[in-house]
Parts: structure tokens; sequence; C-alpha cells
């Protein structure tokens, strides 16, 4: 009786180490074929803003190379936690991607609550572009340079007018950066989007704006606005004349960076493919002109180097947010 109850429990033992087996060949096997199914990029802001047109322009491209749909879906809200915490939550089979920017380190501080931990609840793919801004202000103003608009800003004692794409926005960041690097005040006004806000300045009905540049050069082109400064460390190629702001304030920097990451736990051989096809993708000519329209650079990283990257900016942000007692509801 006890062999014979030692014989059934090794068969069942062996059955289901069988089965393990089975199921650990059946999903190397799909990892090894992925993607047999179409892959899906959420876009954590409104239709025709930059995350959603830089999602759109890489998913055409990954989509030729991996040979199934890449297709783009904005879930908005919330300063994006609403389509990051959707993609934390994800099954990490690389079906599900993110198109993610500076919301996702900088929104929980701004909203004083943490949907998901963006350190650990995600694979960093790589960064897709880095899109720095420009200050511009309107000609009638009596300033050239940098210094002479933080010595206008310091006589005005907090008058001085800063449209912004709305409260927490990266432009609105980008002047609170120069505020306390620079130790002035400025009276922002939000508005939704920056557009308004430059129909408002090129009135004279505020003083000055952090505007990406592909929108702007139009404006400077047409003498409408002045460039006062870049926010990248480098002079930008398509403003040449136009000094950094780090040549006034030192090692100032304000890149509105993108990039793809997936949930955590994405399998290590799906990692390596989606890694290769976006390294064609960013350096594919005709998807860095489509950048460079757009004002932005295109940039592949590995995921290690994404990660760091990401890490900055935190170490950049949350400081600026928690000093200024920056709140959203």
């Amino acid at each position: 009786m006890q062999t014979s109850n030692l014989a059934r429990a090794l068969r069942c033992l062996s059955l289901s180490l069988a089965v393990l087996v089975f199921q650990a060949t059946l999903a190397s096997a799909q990892t090894q074929d992925w993607p047999t199914k179409p892959v899906k990029i959420v876009a954590p802001f409104a239709a025709g803003g930059n995350v959603d047109v830089t999602a759109r322009i890489v998913a055409a491209r990954l989509q030729a190379d991996l040979g199934q749909p890449v297709v783009v879906e904005n879930k908005t809200g919330a300063g994006a936690m609403i389509g990051s915490e959707f993609v934390a939550r994800a099954a990490p089979d690389g079906y599900t991607l993110l198109m993610t920017s500076a919301s996702l380190t900088n929104s929980p501080a701004l909203f004083g609550r943490a949907p998901y931990d963006w350190q650990k609840d995600f694979t960093f793919v790589t960064a897709v572009s880095f899109q720095p801004l420009v200050l511009l202000v309107n000609p009638s103003m009596p300033v050239r340079t940098m210094s002479e608009f933080l010595e206008l800003a310091r006589k005005e004692a907090g008058k001085m007018t800063m449209g912004t794409a709305g409260a927490g926005s990266f432009t609105h960041l980008a002047g609170l950066l120069v505020e306390q690097r620079a130790d002035v005040r400025f009276e922002p006004v939000h508005y939704r989007g920056t557009a308004p806000g430059l129909v408002d300045l090129m009135a004279g009905q505020i003083q000055f704006q952090f505007e990406p540049i592909a929108t702007a050069l139009p404006l400077l082109k047409d003498g409408k606005l002045r460039a006062l400064a870049v926010t990248s460390l480098q002079r930008a190629p398509s403003l040449p004349d136009v000094p950094t702001v780090a040549e006034t304030i030192a090692d100032y920097e304000a890149i509105n960076l993108l990039g793809l990451i997936a949930p955590a736990g994405l399998p290590v051989p799906i990692l390596a493919k989606l890694s290769a096809s976006m390294k064609k993708v960013l350096q594919d000519p005709a998807v860095i002109r489509r950048f460079d329209d757009l004002g932005t650079e295109a940039r592949f990283t590995m995921p290690e180097a994404f990660f760091e990257i990401m890490r900055t900016q935190a170490d950049t942000w949350i400081p600026v947010i928690r000093k200024a007692n920056l709140k959203l509801e």
C-alpha cells in the first residue's frame, strides 16, 4: 500500500512538473514571438498635444518595424496620473506602453497623492524626445538680455506677469526655477495651454512666457515677439543667436522630456526587442525631421540611462514644486 501511494505521488509530481515545463515553454515561445497582436501606446494627455503627437509619430514607425498595428489611446486626467496608473496596473506583456513625460514624477508631488511608484511600477524603455523652451517677451518690453530681464524683475518686485500653460505645467515650473535660482518673483497668469497666453503676450497683456521653440519660431520670424534665452544647456540649432538661460543663471536647464515605458516586470526578451525597434525608430531620418518640425530632438537611450534621466528630472523638479508649495486638486 505504501509503495502504491508513493508511486501515485511520484506520478502526480511528474505530471505537475510536466505542466510547469509546458507553461514555461509556452510563455517563452510567446515572449520570443512578441508581438502577435496590436500594441497600445497610452498618451496620458489630450489628443493634439505634444505627448499625443509624439506618440503617433512613434507608433506609425514602430508599427512598420514590429509588423503589428501600434495604436495610440488617450487616457487623460489628474496631470497624466490616470493614464500612468492604467499602464502601471497593466499586464507586463509588451502590449501596453506609456508615452510619458516629467509628469510621471511631478504629478504625485503636485497632487499630493501617489497612485503608483514611478521607480518600481514601470520598466523604462527609452527616452524619445528632448524639447527645450524659449523665454519670450513682447518687443515693447525694455529688455534685450537675460541679465536685463532679471534686473527689471527685481525692480518690479513680483509684479512682472508670466503666462503659463496652467498651474503646475512645465512652462510654469520653468518660471518657478528661474524665481528660485535668481531670487526673483513673478506674477503667474495661468491659461489652458500656451496659445491663449501667446495672444495676450503679443497684445501686451502679460510680459513674458516660456514656450516650446517650434510654436515660437513663426512669431519670432514675424517680429511679433522677442526671444531672450533658451532653456537647454547648449544653444538651440534653430535659434543659434539666442543665448541660454544657463549663460546667466549657472546650470539652469528646463527640458520637456518624453519617453517610452511599460509596466514593471516586462520580460527581458521583449524589452530587448522593443529597445532595438525604438532605436531604429528614433534614428530614422523621417522621424528626426518630424521631431525637428516640433522643435524637439529625437534621442534614443538604453533603459538604464533613461531611468537615470528620469531620476535627475525628479531631483530637479520635485524640490521646485515643494519650495513653491504648489498644490493642485
